[in-house]
């Protein structure tokens, strides 16, 4: 008898199920590489805003420890007439002017409308000044109505007038500055704004900011108010690998001791991504999750608030 030669191989059912599985197994390398990407994303993100954040931290502590420890309400017995009432609105709070001062606007974050919402600022330590612009005006998420990127003006050690309105590093097109950081012994960036220079030098008593609060986009040093011996720097560069922004920078009058030889600043800011739908008048100043709009890049939003608080030990 002759015996027939049988081939070894695989039947057409192991070879579905073994593509099934191969195809499984595929789905979930995929899913597991992706989760892994958002996760790492997701972690360099909070580690960016964290790193960034405290840095800010770092350089607006250095200000104000390198600033006056006297009270700044000095100001004011300087600038303003005795027993004008403009002095002593300026001595009741604190002069606070000459220290702060925030910009406020309506914004449409994601179609919700939100009113009094700061879009822009100064902060005056009396070493380095600060301005800052809102990330809404940059983010793709909101509209801010009524009000324009602040811009700064000032004469450089030359007299020659330079105006500073976009980013030094612009990403996508032209994009206003976010932090700007100003060598300004004289608080010279919040004094132009609320005191007005008269023809003969002398100042008017004009402590009430224009426009009933709502103060102009133009910090402009260039009319006498003081010369900038540095060139001013941005703090916070637009870049897409650390692409942060302010939401809010808020500085409280300096308290002073019983003694008055010490000067207590209270500081906080908000640092965050510029999408995300992020609204700090919500309550948690939470972002939006991706799946509440549609955003096909978008991968992870993050928002911190900062605080802290600094004694002022210069001369």
């Amino acid at each position: 008898m002759t015996k027939r030669a049988f081939k070894e191989g695989f039947t057409l059912i192991e070879l579905t199920l073994s593509l099934v599985f191969v195809g499984i197994l595929s789905v979930a390398i995929v899913l597991i590489i992706n989760n892994t990407i958002v996760s790492y994303r997701r972690g360099m993100t909070l580690n960016q805003i964290n790193t960034t954040g405290m840095d800010l931290v770092d350089d607006m502590r250095s200000a104000i420890q390198n600033s006056s420890s006297s009270p700044v309400t000095s100001e004011c017995i300087v600038y303003y007439a005795e027993g004008s009432s403009t002095r002593n609105a300026c001595v009741n709070s604190g002069a606070k002017n000459f220290i702060t001062m925030t910009r406020y606007a309506t914004v449409d974050i994601l179609g919700k409308q939100e009113k009094n919402v700061p879009v822009y600022g100064a902060f005056c330590s009396g070493t380095y000044s600060y301005i800052w612009n809102s990330g809404y005006f940059e983010s793709e998420d909101a509209t801010v109505s009524g009000a324009s990127p602040a811009i700064f003006k000032y004469r450089d050690a030359s007299g020659a007038v330079k105006t500073i309105q976009y980013s030094a590093r612009v990403i996508d097109g032209e994009r206003p500055f976010r932090l700007l950081k100003i060598r300004d012994d004289k608080r010279s960036v919040c004094v132009s704004m609320v005191r007005k220079q008269n023809s003969d030098g002398t100042y008017a008593n004009n402590y009430a900011l224009p426009d009933g609060g709502m103060i102009p986009n133009v910090f402009d040093m260039s009319n006498g108010y003081g010369v900038i011996t540095e060139e001013p720097v941005e703090a916070l560069l637009a870049d897409h690998n650390n692409d942060l922004v302010l939401y809010d920078l808020e500085v409280g009058s300096p308290v002073e001791s019983t003694t008055r030889k010490n000067l207590f600043y209270s500081v906080s800011f908000i640092l965050g991504t510029t999408r995300g739908g992020i609204n700090i008048k919500a309550k948690g100043k939470s972002c939006k999750t991706p799946t509440e709009y549609d955003v096909e890049y978008f991968d992870y939003c993050a928002i911190n608030k900062f605080n802290f608080a600094v004694q002022a030990g210069g001369e």
